[in-house]
């Protein structure tokens, strides 16, 4: 009896890591149930051990099962299968999470702050085209009407609100259920913003001289716009990205009547070389095309967990965004060079 007492009182215990004291199993608890029940601790980071870490620390990304069951409002593609944020309950660690580390939201985010930049920059250059002769919107030698700068204004701030809009949602999509979806109203509202914006400018060039058409086409394609709104605004509606994608793309091809008009009435090099129909074409077609490979989640729906951080449908989506944006540009500057020349 000797022998087993002396062997079990110097056998090793098999667990010497496990909290031993009252204390130790005090401070252990709450950080294994903050875990379980995926609540976020250190200012929106989930992997603090006193509550004391920094705001700026990245925090550590969450599979789609795991972000589904903690953030599931801001997961919604089963086919990206990594990297996404932990709700972050504050609006400067969203921010920081754009710039201090990469998940799969970081190209969403700067593919469209990019843009934003970009024709926010381009503003200037267009009210000002003499302080800029060789960066301006307009060639220096052609005269820029009031109205002219206005429809050329309108399509930039059209630009700027949409890029913008879609780069703020994407950054704060993982904050509150409530924030991220004011953000995504925000997002939706944006697209309809630059396809109308979009398309207005080119009635004002192509119906010129013919206000009664032109004012008939703007109101048309306005209340097109403020339908598409309410529509992908409408709680049945947000929910099936199939609908809204074929409510955008209906929008955009409201624009196929008028421009039909100048080429049935005008005839069709007057639509190439006064309307810039081929640069309206391509900026179509990018919009569309962007659009339907987003809805269709080609290519991670054909290779699950391969495009989690570069490369996805929404992605590319931004990408064809960009695209048509600078080909609607074109067009509309296409439109102001031919107008000017018809007028001199």
């Amino acid at each position: 009896m000797t022998m087993r007492t002396r062997s079990k009182r110097t056998q090793p215990s098999p667990v010497s890591s496990a909290p031993t004291t009252e204390s130790e199993m005090t401070e252990t608890k709450p950080l294994l149930n903050g875990r379980r029940n995926g609540e976020i601790k250190t200012d929106g980071h989930p992997n603090g051990n006193d509550g004391k870490a920094s705001k700026w620390a990245k925090p550590q990304l969450l599979s789609y099962a795991e972000s589904r069951r903690l953030v599931p409002w801001a997961t919604d593609n089963e086919f990206i299968t990594s990297g996404y944020r932990p709700q972050l309950i504050n609006l400067s660690s969203c921010l920081y999470s754009a710039i201090g580390y990469i998940h799969n939201e970081t190209v969403n985010i700067h593919s469209h702050s990019i843009g934003a930049a970009f024709w926010a920059l381009m503003l200037p250059l267009h009210l000002f085209p003499a302080h800029f002769p060789t960066l301006g919107v307009f060639p220096a030698d052609l005269p820029s009407s009031t109205i002219a700068k206005a429809c050329m204004a309108c399509y930039f701030v059209c630009a700027v609100t949409c890029l913008g809009l879609s780069s703020w949602f994407h950054t704060v999509s993982c904050c509150t259920r409530e924030v991220c979806n004011l953000a995504h109203c925000g997002d939706y509202v944006g697209i309809v913003v630059l396809i109308v914006g979009s398309i207005l400018p080119g009635m004002y060039y192509g119906f010129h001289d013919q206000p009664l058409l032109q004012g008939l086409y703007m109101t048309g394609i306005t209340a097109a716009g403020l339908t598409s709104a309410y529509i992908v605004l409408s709680p049945h509606h947000r929910n099936h990205r199939w609908d809204r994608t074929l409510t955008f793309i209906a929008l955009g091809l409201s624009a196929v009547l008028p421009v039909g008009h100048v080429v049935v009435a005008r005839g069709l090099t007057y639509a190439r070389e006064m309307m810039g129909l081929s640069y309206i074409v391509a900026g179509g077609a990018s919009y569309i095309l962007g659009a339907v490979l987003y809805a269709a989640r080609i290519p991670e729906s054909l290779y699950p967990g391969k495009f989690d951080y570069f490369g996805s449908s929404h992605q590319i989506f931004h990408c064809f965004v960009l695209l048509g944006s600078w080909f609607q540009f074109a067009a509309l500057r296409w439109m102001h060079v031919g107008r000017v020349m018809a007028d001199m």
